[in-house]
């Protein structure tokens, strides 16, 4: 993909530009994604355990989401990690995104992913010990262009200080900068088919 609209377009700009421009995800990009996503959850269970933090596997759980179809899926990261390691969203009639364990019954998201039913167990933000987190787009700087609803910056907000935030995509959706705006909350790391890496806010 192209540099894009510029740096001075708006974030509708960039949506629209995006949503015309963007490719499906292959099946080799979302391995590779997927993979460098369980290289760094092994890591950072380590780095946890050593630090007397919770892990992933110890009580601290990931959150992470269900697919749109045209975003990267993380099925395959659940299937190798374990499901019952993973916390995802519903979105309520009204009000904030709430969060449930991943293993239970589903229904049908009106965009098309499954989500919890309503009488799954609700789960508190300070559950979360790592985020993983789709996005329109990304920039290098941590950046994340949303859908524009702020369901995402919100919950975001309320995870632990200590908590990665990780931006996932494929490479072609990263960009050297996106519009960001105050309520925006900045990704610490990136997921792209070459790994994760860590992000510098002050980049560029």
């Amino acid at each position: 993909m192209s540099s894009g609209p510029g740096t001075r377009s708006s974030k509708a700009t960039w949506r629209r530009w995006i949503r015309h421009h963007r490719q499906p995800v292959s099946e080799r990009s979302a391995t590779a994604v997927v993979a460098g996503l369980q290289d760094f959850i092994e890591q950072f269970d380590e780095r946890s355990a050593a630090a007397g933090r919770p892990t992933a596997a110890s009580g601290g759980l990931i959150l992470f989401y269900r697919a749109m179809p045209h975003e990267l899926s993380l099925d395959g990261l659940a299937e190798a990690v374990g499901w019952q390691r993973f916390a995802v969203t519903r979105t309520p009639p009204d009000g904030p995104l709430t969060l449930h364990p991943a293993v239970g019954a589903v229904e049908q998201h009106r965009h098309g992913f499954p989500q919890p039913t309503a009488d799954a167990f609700e789960l508190q933000p300070r559950h979360i010990s790592l985020a993983l987190v789709p996005g329109v787009a990304f920039d290098l700087r941590g950046t994340r262009l949303g859908h524009g609803v702020g369901y995402y910056d919100r919950l975001l907000a309320r995870l632990p200080d200590e908590c990665p935030r990780v931006g996932v995509a494929t490479r072609e959706l990263v960009f050297d900068h996106l519009p960001m705006e105050a309520h925006d909350v900045a990704m610490t790391h990136l997921a792209t088919e070459g790994g994760v890496v860590a992000l510098d806010p002050n980049s560029g």
